[in-house]
């Protein structure tokens, strides 16, 4: 029942457990008092009796398909599963049949002390009443007149999300918002966690000063200037070393981009993909403008016959001077 009210009490409007409210495993099993095993067992005993149904099971990126063992970060980071409650359906038919008929046992057994209806009892104690007997008591630990140091209230809760939100597509400008890009870097990289915040945002304030944003520095660090992917190896001995060295990789010795092999005259993956779209949207819009002249001047073949003249001189002096 500790297991399950944790379940009941982290859940929104849809009754499906959120993370955002603590409905993760090691939430869970710290404030319920037992451990990550024994919650995980009381979920099992749910899910096999119906009671709990898993909506989507947790992933990390170590675990999860496409990531190469948690070598290809995916920007998703660590999701936790979520689990809805439910009422079997045989358990939802006999309670309508005993609502239908005296119902004075259900009733009797589920009324309080003051003698309230169970049907005025919240859900989902309303589906499934407990007698105030089995009300789980907390945990306490009697160790005499002393304190056991491992016996401590949680302090604040533990991070179900980034410990930043900044966006991964915006170049920090400020040291604190590098500061802000730095938090979310660690906290969704095992590698870069080793480091502090501060650290981090002077090894990176060469690319943010750039123009490289959140996406384009896990691009960095993790792919070749080239394209490809640095050769899988084992987790880097001396992390700032390692940082710097796939960093400088990116530059010129006058620490600008343009190091062997960065395509399109040194520029970050973020501002290839916006030179794209800028040329695509030149492109259409040049071909909007000449599709419209062309059907102004049609029909009019004086009209028709000045533009083409104009398009043919463009196209000649557009040519080398050497063709014919």
């Amino acid at each position: 029942m500790a297991v399950v009210w944790q379940l009941a009490t982290r859940t929104g409007r849809n009754m499906v457990t959120a993370p955002k409210k603590g409905a993760t495993w090691a939430v869970m099993a710290a404030d319920a008092g037992v451990s990550r095993s024994t919650l995980a067992d009381r979920l099992a005993w749910l899910l096999e009796r119906g009671l709990l149904v898993r909506v989507t099971p947790g992933t990390t990126p170590r675990f999860r398909p496409g990531t190469l063992r948690g070598a290809l970060d995916d920007g998703r980071g660590n999701e936790a599963a979520t689990y809805v409650l439910t009422v079997p359906a045989d358990l939802a038919e006999s309670l309508a049949e005993d609502d239908q008929g005296d119902g004075g046992q259900l009733r009797t057994c589920a009324s309080g002390p003051a003698g309230d209806d169970w049907r005025d009892v919240p859900w989902p104690a309303e589906t499934l009443p407990v007698e105030l007997t089995r009300t789980p008591k907390p945990h306490v630990v009697d160790v005499g007149e002393k304190t056991s140091p491992d016996v401590r209230a949680r302090e604040t809760p533990a991070h179900t999300a980034p410990v930043s939100a900044w966006p991964a597509t915006a170049t920090p400008g400020t040291k604190a918002e590098m500061l802000a890009a730095c938090e979310r870097l660690r906290a969704e990289d095992p590698i870069l966690r080793k480091l502090s915040a501060r650290h981090l945002r002077s090894l990176l304030r060469v690319l943010f000063r750039l123009g490289a944003t959140v996406d384009d520095v896990r691009h960095v660090l993790h792919h070749q200037p080239g394209g490809r992917a640095w050769p899988l190896a084992a987790a880097p001995r001396f992390v700032p070393g390692w940082v710097r060295w796939r960093v400088q990789a990116w530059l010129t010795p006058d620490s600008s981009l343009g190091g062997e092999g960065v395509r399109l005259a040194g520029q970050l993956p973020s501002q290839v993909r916006v030179a794209y779209r800028t040329r695509i949207r030149r492109e259409q819009t040049a071909r909007t403008t000449a599709l419209a002249e062309a059907r102004a001047c049609r029909g009019d073949a004086s009209a028709g016959a000045a533009l083409a003249r104009r398009h043919l001189i463009a196209a000649l002096s557009r040519a080398p001077k050497g063709a014919a």
